[in-house]
Order: structure tokens, then C-alpha cells, then sequence
């Protein structure tokens, strides 16, 4: 991805941010089916790390389909920076009366931010973490962070060594150079591997420019370029639908002509659709994969394309696509297969079989969304999802019916109802408890997100690390009020950070801490959903790929009949 525009530092690079859809425990889920590729493993993130992973018991995977998935990373030239998406359902829903929730994921607004300034035509970077590239050394040896210093550092000795070699041809040098770099020994050495070695690399590096300078020179391209091949990523927000049960939409940023393509989408293909198959959490452990009770699909198959005579399925990433409502009275948008000059599609993938996409490694397939009629700016967009994906959603809608759902209370209506009442002590639970859905966290970084000493002093809450929150299950043990406002004592397991596990490791500590916080503020403790609890863990939530037409399907990839 590019930037169409020149960005400050700090500015968001959309007017909205992007869904994020969980990915829960996926490998229990599959236990017994044995090794299965799931390409989405290569672009989604850790969901704990965003703030998913209350929702699962193991593991949990986000996928964030929009900036998320569809930007590169170098970690030297890292120039975006992505934050936490937000956690909110729309005003007026509930699994009581609503058939569409749990059809749709309630984490969105993921923002990308310009983490320095950017030029326009300058290629956008996120940070995947150096992690990432070490379990991969099928990349090659990619730099990691300061690498291209490092790099950059040998070459000025490699300089300095022929400086006091003056009379030695320089040409001999040259070859000295050429022969090190491409025929070394140290074939996975980051260093040397930062080197494209060509002519004019070399060039630039004689004229004391850095490699880090070359290779953002390298990422930038013109204007014209980018209106030739690429196709723009920000003619759509994010808004409430029109639609309520849909949650929430996309609606045009700007005026979009008929034929307009208002969204490229890169699909990333699941041959199996089987591996979104989820099971009771007790036959799991109980029984054999084919014994056990189906109870539902992750909710990505929501996202993703299908065919009902065909088990695979296409998910799309570019950003805010995936917001793209059903509607086939109002469809304003269709589904065509990419154009290669604008994208990485390659057509002739459509006549291969199912089980050539089974060692894929990156995302070779796009279609796009092209305007069928003007489309208004702020008007939403709509897609007609196909007649079978029709037919469910009027049976879903008739047959909806949650026994007992009257009284559920999830953690983010607590949470707003209760943000300003007093928290309940464990003792005062045992006479007047939380639902059983409803954990209560605490943050055990609260003196290093807020000021303590004006806090202490004054109980002015000034928040000096916004980021820098860190929840925990805890134990409310006490409260006071302090001229006019309520301190708690809590106590909390603080699982070990990264530089405590090699003493775990060698048994000098235990797995957790029990730390003890004094006279914290209100907002040090919020609710939290237990694992499973939430609606998209509900049996009977809404489960349909969106259909793509007969018309455009390959007959190669029909390799099933319907069900």
C-alpha cells in the first residue's frame, strides 16, 4: 500500500478504522484433523495482544482485514503505526430480541496512524515484530531492526579497508565485493542479505547516502504510477448501517461513478471450509473428531466468499471492504474478478484445481467491488450476497429464539452502566454477585499510566501512558472513600513478563505474582466477558459465506455437492 497524499506525523491515514474478527482456539478446534494449512496464519495478529484474548481459552488469532492485513512490514522503514480496535455493539441490540448478533464482529475502529511523516507515493510499513520473521527463514534473511544501519556499517569499512589500499586496482575491489556478497558462506546472514548489490545501490552508497535512505527512495513512486496500477483504499468509512440487524456499514467518502472500482480485494483462500468448524468444548477432550457435536463456524466465514458446490472459501482484505452490507433491493456494488495490472491476481489460477492453492504461501487471487450506479458520497454500500445467502437469513430470522436471553448483560453494558457506581468487594459478591458471564479485571500498570503523586495528593486522575494498561483478573477487597472519592484494594495474579520466564524456567519462580494495589482509582477495574460468553459463541448465531455468482465461480473448483 501507498500513500495517494502527503500524511503528518500522527495523522490517521482514514477517516474510520478497520473490523477485526476473532479467531478462537482454532487448533483445539481441529484436534485430530492433523496438519491443515490455513494461510490466514501469515496475516493475522495476536488477538491478546489487541485485546481479544478474554474471549478464549487458549488461543486466539485476529484477523484485521483491512491495513492490518494489506500492508507490508520492513522494520527499519516502519512508518505506520496501528492501536487497539475498539469493543462496541450498536446502540439497541441484544441476543433477546436481534437475530443479527453474533453474525457480525464487534471489534472495529482499528485506526492507522503516520508514525513519522509521510510522503505521498511513499510506500506504507507496519511493525510485524521481529518474531515474525524468525520463524520464518523460508523469506530469506530479511533485516530486522537497525539491520540497515548495520549493514550500512560494514560497507563504510569495507571503504575504509580499500582506502588504505590505494594502489591496489580499484576493479579488484569491485570483484572482491561482488564475490563476497553473492557467493559468501553466510548465506543467512541479515547483514549481508540487506545488499541488493546492484549498480546503482552501489553508486548511491559511494555517495555517503545510507542504505536506509536508498531503500525508502526505492519504495516511493510517482503519482501517475500509483493511478496507473493501483486503485484507491479510502472511498469507504465506517458508520451504524441503515440496516439494524446488520450492525455496522461502509458508506462513500466521496461521489463514486458508475464503474468506479471502489475497492480492490487480495483473497486469502481456505480450501476446506471444515477448518471453521467449531465443537462443544467437552466433546473436544472426550471425543474423536468425527463423534463430536458441531456447534457452529468461526465467525470469519461471515467475511469470506463461497460456492455451494464448492469447499472453498475466499476471505478478501483491503480496508473497510469487509463492512460491505447484503442488501439485493439496494445493491449498489458487484463482484468482478481483479484486473492484473492493478493488483496481484493471476487468472490463470481460476483453472487449476482446489488443492493447488494447498502450499500457498502469500495471497495471488483478487476480485474488486465496481459501482453498478452513481453512488451519493456518505450513501451506503451494498452488496447482494446471493439468493442462498437470502433464503438462510429469512430462516434464521424465523426460527430466533434464545430461552433465558432476557437477562444477559455483557461486560460492555456493565461496563457503561456501572462506570460511575461503586464496584462490588468479593465479600459483597457473595451476597449480590456479577452475572456468571462477568469477570472484573484490574489494571495492574496503573501507577505507570497515571501521575500517582497528583493522584495521591490531589485524586486528579491525569493519564501520562494511554497505552500502557495491563488487565488482570483480581480480587476486590476493600474500598474507602477519601474526601468524596472511593479507593480500592485489590489483589491479582500478574502472569510473568518476558525477562521473568527463564527463572520460571529453571523453577526459581512461580508461574504467577500476587500483587497487592492499594487506594487505586475506578478506573483502575473494569468488567470483562468470560471466555465463550460472548454472542458470536452462540449456537444459534448467523453462519453463511457470501455467495459468489454461478456466473463468476471456476468450474475447476467445484468439488462438492450442496447440503
Amino acid at each position: 500500500m501507498y500513500a495517494g497524499r502527503d500524511f503528518a506525523k500522527k495523522e490517521t491515514l482514514q477517516q474510520t478504522g478497520d473490523v477485526v474478527i476473532p479467531i478462537v482456539d482454532i487448533m483445539m478446534h481441529q484436534r485430530g484433523r492433523g496438519m491443515f494449512e490455513f494461510l490466514w496464519d501469515e496475516y493475522t495478529w495476536n488477538g491478546k495482544s489487541l485485546g481479544l484474548g478474554h474471549e478464549v481459552h487458549h488461543e486466539c488469532s485476529a484477523a484485521s482485514p483491512g491495513f492490518g492485513a494489506a500492508v507490508n512490514c520492513f522494520l527499519d522503514l516502519v512508518n505506520v503505526d496501528e492501536g487497539d480496535p475498539k469493543n462496541t455493539v450498536p446502540s439497541g441490540l441484544h441476543r433477546s430480541k436481534d437475530p443479527g448478533v453474533g453474525a457480525f464482529s464487534t471489534y472495529h475502529d482499528r485506526q492507522a496512524t503516520a508514525k513519522v511523516k509521510i510522503k505521498a507515493g511513499q510506500e506504507l510499513f507496519a511493525n510485524y515484530g521481529q518474531h515474525w520473521f524468525e520463524l520464518r527463514p523460508e523469506l530469506g534473511p530479511i533485516p530486522l531492526r537497525h539491520g540497515l544501519m548495520e549493514s550500512t556499517d560494514f560497507y563504510r569499512r569495507f571503504q575504509v579497508l580499500r582506502g588504505r589500499h590505494q594502489l591496489v586496482n580499484r576493479e579488484v575491489f569491485e570483484e572482491l565485493w561482488d564475490e563476497f556478497v553473492q557467493h559468501c558462506v553466510w548465506k543467512e546472514s541479515r547483514i549481508l542479505g540487506a545488499f541488493s548489490n546492484t549498480v546503482s545501490e552501489r553508486a548511491l552508497l559511494e555517495k555517503n547516502m545510507t542504505l536506509k535512505k536508498i531503500r525508502v527512495m526505492e519504495s516511493m513512486q510517482t503519482t501517475g504510477w500509483l493511478h496507473e496500477h493501483g486503485t484507491c483504499a479510502d472511498h469507504i468509512r465506517e458508520g451504524v448501517s441503515t440496516i439494524k440487524q446488520a450492525g455496522r456499514g461502509a458508506f462513500a467518502t466521496r461521489d463514486l461513478p458508475k464503474g468506479t472500482v471502489v475497492s480492490a480485494l487480495p483473497l486469502i483462500p481456505i480450501i476446506n471450509k471444515s477448518v471453521l468448524e467449531m465443537y462443544d468444548l467437552e466433546d473436544i477432550n472426550t471425543k474423536r473428531l468425527g463423534d463430536r457435536r458441531r456447534v457452529g463456524y468461526q465467525l470469519l466465514m461471515n467475511y469470506c466468499y463461497g460456492h455451494q458446490n464448492s469447499t472453498m472459501l475466499l476471505c478478501p482484505y483491503s480496508p473497510l471492504a469487509n463492512m460491505v452490507n447484503h442488501n439485493q433491493t439496494r445493491a449498489n456494488v458487484k463482484l468482478v474478478w481483479g484486473d492484473p495490472e492493478r493488483g496481484e491476481h493471476e487468472p490463470n489460477l481460476l483453472t487449476k484445481t482446489i488443492n493447488s492453492f494447498a502450499d500457498a504461501s502469500t495471497s495471488k487471487l483478487a476480485m474488486e467491488l465496481v459501482a453498478i450506479q452513481d453512488i451519493e458520497k456518505d450513501e451506503e454500500i451494498f452488496l447482494d450476497y446471493g439468493d442462498a445467502w437470502e433464503r438462510a437469513w429469512q430462516e434464521h430470522v424465523e426460527g430466533w429464539n434464545i430461552v433465558g436471553a432476557e437477562d444477559y448483560v455483557s461486560a460492555f453494558m456493565l461496563n457503561q452502566e456501572e462506570s460511575t457506581t461503586f464496584v462490588r468487594t468479593d465479600f459483597e459478591q457473595l451476597h449480590n454477585p456479577y452475572p456468571d458471564n462477568i469477570k472484573v479485571e484490574c489494571d495492574s500498570n496503573i501507577w505507570k499510566r497515571i501521575n500517582q503523586t497528583l493522584f495521591n495528593t490531589a485524586h486528579v486522575v491525569r493519564i501520562t501512558r494511554p497505552n500502557s494498561y495491563e488487565f488482570w483478573p483480581c480480587d476486590v477487597l476493600r474500598r474507602r472513600d477519601v474526601n468524596g472519592t472511593t479507593l480500592y484494594t485489590v489483589s491479582l495474579d500478574r502472569p510473568p513478563k518476558e525477562k521473568e520466564k527463564n527463572d520460571i524456567m529453571r523453577g526459581e519462580k512461580s508461574i504467577s505474582k500476587r500483587i497487592k494495589l492499594s487506594d487505586i482509582p475506578r478506573m483502575a477495574i473494569r468488567f470483562s466477558d468470560r471466555p465463550y460468553t460472548t454472542d458470536m459463541f452462540l449456537e444459534e448465531a448467523f453462519r453463511h459465506y457470501i455467495v459468489i455468482p454461478d456466473s463468476m465461480f471456476p468450474s475447476a473448483w467445484m468439488n462438492s455437492s450442496p447440503v
